[in-house]
């Protein structure tokens, strides 16, 4: 018995960081090994139900199964449908065969119809169906090069591409619009460099309960954040929740056009100091130091992930856009407020609610700048690193962690 890995369409070119990303989560399981066989990756571990659900939050799968291995011929695989199907399908359920993959006098609708048959003449006595849709259980077949999979259980996985393929992107996470963002850049294959942003201790508490979410995504044992708070003045103490969205909007694109523009310049200036210490430098030594700079640059992307949607009016996302400098590396990983609101449930009902809140009042939000300059000043000198490790008490972790530093 294996886990079978089926990944999804784009990440069939990143298998190789798809692996990566699946032993990053395995390794506390032991004997755990993985192969490739055709388009499919097998696990072979000691607790398959345990790495399947574990699996079920990696980014770049489509779908996981728990199968018995089968030949590819005809009689066989079929023998093995039946002997799956008559151990997980009960009284008056409908069922369905679905097979993948073909091979050399194998078509996958022909070993579909045949089980099918099989099945039914097999389960006369329970009065079972078969349906293509609405059926109770699922029986997925892989036709690989090496074997045929019949998978006893599946499960969707989480799709899109493995988390790293697309390099880093810097985002901030300050409310349930700006996680779903953060959740939507791991999905599309950037790993997110997250800077929390915070004015009161109940926000805090909010937004460390995203960001454990998020983190259970991102393949990696551990999470650093970086994380800065403001104080509220003026009118900015009492106001409603679409008013702080977008307060908190400008005030982070602001924050983090900073930190880009602070990088780059940084940048320039090792590359100048790498150009005039060249020549007569040993080449071993340059190349090492070089090699050492370009790993440390992989972590601060000069990418920004904004969270603006059809949820803003085109002249708020404008007037954003020229408040900042580097434009040219912005990109917005949310398009559409359905699918803002589809995401967003992932992260419970309040977040849902506050969606809505934001959603349903029609009427545009002017921005107060008279503090802006003085909350993004605030916000860099407050700047601070923490590392948390991904446990059942990490948003307790994460919460504790900044307090620590803020009473220091």
């Amino acid at each position: 018995m294996v886990v079978v890995v089926e990944p999804t369409q784009f990440a069939s070119s990143r298998l190789d960081l798809l692996k990566s990303n699946i032993t990053a989560v395995l390794d506390a399981h032991e004997g755990f090994r993985i192969k490739q066989d055709g388009h499919i990756l097998l696990l072979e571990v000691d607790e398959p139900v345990d790495a399947m659900y574990a699996l079920t939050n990696v980014f770049g799968i489509r779908g996981i199964g728990i199968a018995e291995i089968a030949d590819k011929e005809l009689d066989s695989l079929v023998d093995a449908i039946v002997s799956v199907g008559k151990q997980i399908i009960h009284s008056n359920e409908r069922f369905h065969v679905e097979v993948l993959g073909s091979a050399k006098g194998l078509v996958a609708r022909d070993v579909e119809f045949a089980a099918t048959a099989a099945l039914l003449s097999e389960l006369s006595m329970l009065n079972v169906k078969p349906s293509s849709k609405g059926y109770d259980r699922l029986i997925r077949v892989y036709i690989a090069d090496e074997s045929a999979y019949v998978c006893r259980i599946y499960r969707d996985g989480a799709g899109g591409l493995p988390v790293g393929s697309n390099g880093y992107a810097l985002c901030s996470v300050y409310d349930c619009i700006s996680a779903v963002a953060a959740y939507v850049l791991a999905e599309h294959g950037f790993y997110p460099s997250i800077v929390v942003v915070y004015s009161e201790d109940g926000m805090l508490r909010r937004v460390a309960k995203k960001i454990e979410v998020i983190a259970r995504m991102l393949s990696r044992k551990s999470i650093e954040l970086r994380y800065t708070y403001y104080t509220p003045r003026g009118d900015d103490v009492d106001s409603s929740n679409k008013s702080h969205h977008y307060k908190n909007t400008v005030l982070t694109s602001l924050l983090l056009d900073r930190l880009v523009r602070v990088s780059e310049m940084g940048s320039k200036s090792n590359n100048s100091n790498d150009s005039s210490s060249s020549d007569g430098s040993i080449g071993s030594n340059s190349s090492s130091s070089g090699s050492s700079r370009s790993s440390n640059n992989n972590s601060s992307s000069s990418i920004i992930a904004l969270p603006l949607s059809s949820l803003h009016s085109i002249d708020f996302i404008n007037s954003v856009m020229r408040r900042m400098s580097c434009r040219r590396n912005v990109i917005f990983p949310l398009m559409f407020s359905n699918y803002l609101l589809h995401y967003s449930r992932i992260f419970g009902g309040d977040c849902v609610r506050e969606v809505q809140d934001i959603n349903k009042s029609i009427e545009p939000i002017a921005v107060d700048d008279r503090y802006m300059g003085e909350y993004v000043e605030e916000c860099i000198n407050n700047m601070h690193r923490l590392e948390v490790r991904l446990s059942p008490n990490m948003m307790h972790d994460i919460i504790d962690g900044i307090r620590r530093t803020q009473c220091k």
